[in-house]
């Protein structure tokens, strides 16, 4: 039996395993909150994660519910599981048990805080429920407006050339939508090299000759995303045709690949102006780029 941080505690159920988790008022939405824990994940085939998260009450009423990922981590999408949480009134320190059926489904048990299981829906979740209807039917009734509308738009001159400078609108929004996206993702890169958290951690330095023996981690990026003990990491060149073991050692003035390191350096011909780039692909495991001239400055 496992345990993620308070949150998720394992429960094996012959050939059904699952999870269990007590909703905590002040940290409902958290990723600690959200996550899959560790030790389930190794129970299911990786093939299963491709599925949405579907979660089945008693009463039939069922909740699908996007994963995403970062690194080895899985979690259920924000939106997703806040409105399972809204649409079944709960976050008032409940007991929820996730028995898994198979691709990614799974039968959700509610204990109250009275320890008593929830067998139909409450009054308050069936409010909340009416609720969500209501707004979706108010928002199906709007667009439906609106179309007929735009269908009586179009059998006039004037609705023609109000759909011709929609549609230019929309063309516009989009192009602006594809710059921003760009931005964002330049933006990405740029925090990466710098050290800071984003998707794939890395960071970026030019080949010294002190380096040729041992290789220094940047301190910022060291207390970020490394581990706080010494451990044998697994490199990989870009290419993927070949792979290197090289110790890091932690130390308070500056942590750094050690032992295993020279062979690298030698079998890449790794020299001194070369420029390598390190992603962080999992706790102990990183893709090593060298390109021959610095990278320019943006």
């Amino acid at each position: 039996m496992g345990t993620n941080s308070g949150f998720g505690m394992i429960m094996e159920e012959k050939d059904n395993p699952g999870f269990i988790k007590v909703l905590i008022k002040e940290d409902l939405s958290s990723e600690t909150m959200r996550g899959i824990p560790q030790d389930f994940l190794k129970s299911i085939s990786a093939q299963e994660f491709s599925f949405k998260m579907v979660l089945k009450l008693p009463w039939g009423s069922s909740w699908r519910i996007k994963l995403s990922k970062y690194q080895s981590y899985y979690y259920m999408e924000k939106n997703g599981w806040e409105q399972f949480l809204r649409d079944n009134a709960l976050g008032d320190n409940e007991l929820l048990t996730f028995t898994h059926k198979g691709n990614m489904c799974f039968n959700v048990t509610i204990y109250q805080i009275n320890c008593l299981e929830m067998l139909r829906p409450t009054k308050s979740a069936t409010i909340a429920s009416s609720r969500n209807n209501v707004k979706k039917e108010e928002r199906e009734s709007l667009s439906a407006s609106s179309y007929s509308i735009s269908e009586t738009a179009e059998s006039t001159v004037g609705g023609r050339l109000k759909q011709k400078r929609e549609l230019n609108l929309g063309k516009k929004k989009v192009k602006e939508a594809e710059k921003s996206k760009k931005c964002k993702k330049r933006k990405v890169d740029t925090d990466s090299k710098a050290g800071t958290s984003s998707l794939v951690p890395e960071f970026t330095l030019t080949i010294k000759k002190s380096y040729v023996l041992f290789l220094g981690v940047p301190k910022k990026f060291a207390d970020m995303h490394m581990p706080k003990k010494e451990t044998l990491f697994k490199i990989h060149d870009s290419k993927g045709k070949k792979s290197w073991e090289v110790t890091y050692v932690v130390s308070k003035i500056q942590s750094r690949f050690s032992r295993g390191w020279p062979r690298l350096v030698k079998d890449l011909g790794l020299e001194v102006g070369y420029v390598c780039t390190f992603e962080l692909i999992k706790p102990n495991e990183m893709i090593l780029s060298v390109s021959k001239t610095p990278t320019p400055c943006r």
